[in-house]
C-alpha cells in the first residue's frame, strides 16, 4: 500500500473518529439496557448504565459508557450456545475494531487462569464480552434475541 493511500486512510479515520464513536456509545448503551432488561441475562457491565457501580466517574470523565460491555448469561455451556447461534458479531478476542465483535473471557483472553483467580476478577463462566460496532442497532438486537432464545 502506498504511502499517500496510508496517509488519506489515517486522516479519513482520524477525521470520522468522533462522530464514529459517539454513534458507537449510543448503540451501546441501548444494547445495554437490553440485555439489562432480558430475563436469561444475570449481569450487564456497562458503566454508562446507572446501576454500575462506576458510573459517576465514567460520566465525569467521559460522554458516553464507549463501545465495550460485558454481560453473563450464567453459565459456560450457555455462553457457547451464545457465540453458536449469534450470527453478526465475529468471534474474537481483538475489541478495537468497527466491526461487532464477542469474545468468551473465561475460554480466549483469561484461559490461564484457573477458576478461582476468573471469581477474583469477577469472570464468571457466563461472562462475555461484547465490542458493538456501526452496524445497525435494532439488526443486533434482533440477534442477541434469537441467540438467548436458544439457552
Amino acid at each position: 500500500m502506498s504511502v499517500i493511500l496510508q496517509n488519506g486512510l489515517l486522516k479519513r479515520e482520524r477525521l470520522t473518529f468522533g462522530v464514529r464513536m459517539v454513534h458507537i456509545g449510543q448503540d451501546a448503551q441501548k444494547i445495554a439496557e437490553y440485555l439489562s432488561a432480558h430475563i436469561k441475562v444475570t449481569r450487564v457491565l456497562y458503566p454508562a448504565l446507572v446501576n454500575h457501580d462506576g458510573h459517576d466517574i465514567q460520566m465525569k470523565q467521559a460522554n458516553s459508557g464507549d463501545a465495550i460491555l460485558s454481560f453473563d448469561v450464567n453459565s459456560a455451556a450457555h455462553a457457547r450456545s451464545i457465540v453458536q447461534f449469534f450470527k453478526m458479531p465475529v468471534f474474537s478476542v481483538c475489541l478495537g475494531v468497527v466491526d461487532i465483535i464477542i469474545s468468551f473471557l473465561s475460554k480466549m483472553s483469561h484461559a490461564a487462569l484457573n477458576a478461582k483467580l476468573l471469581a477474583n476478577v469477577g469472570i464468571s463462566p457466563g461472562l462475555l464480552c461484547f465490542s458493538v460496532g456501526l452496524e445497525d442497532t435494532d439488526d443486533l438486537i434482533a440477534d442477541l434475541e434469537q441467540s438467548l432464545v436458544q439457552i
